[in-house]
């Protein structure tokens, strides 16, 4: 699986988008390119010049799309994928 955006979990409002993004691995979600996708889609969402405010690093998610202390630290699994969370802000 590539790195998606999680819709459903993502807010845009005016000058600010919090993004979610999914994957199978920590490293897809660390990549440039997972970065330029989410500057991207805030673009394409009206943020004018948007730039990265601050990143989650990836944590794991179960099958339901739900984390917790148990599943990060291995007591529970099995961990379905990773996420990450992006606050996005649009340039002055």
């Amino acid at each position: 699986m590539s790195v998606s955006i999680v819709d459903n979990l993502s807010n845009i409002t005016q000058g600010r988008a919090e993004i979610v993004v999914s994957a199978d691995g920590i490293e897809e979600l660390l990549s440039a390119a997972t970065a330029n996708m989410v500057l991207q889609k805030a673009a394409e969402a009206g943020l004018n010049r948007p730039g990265v405010s601050s990143a989650s690093g990836p944590y794991p998610v179960d099958g339901e799309g739900k984390t917790d202390d148990e599943l990060m630290m291995g007591k529970r699994g099995p961990v379905a994928g990773y996420r990450r969370d992006f606050v996005i802000l649009a340039s002055l």
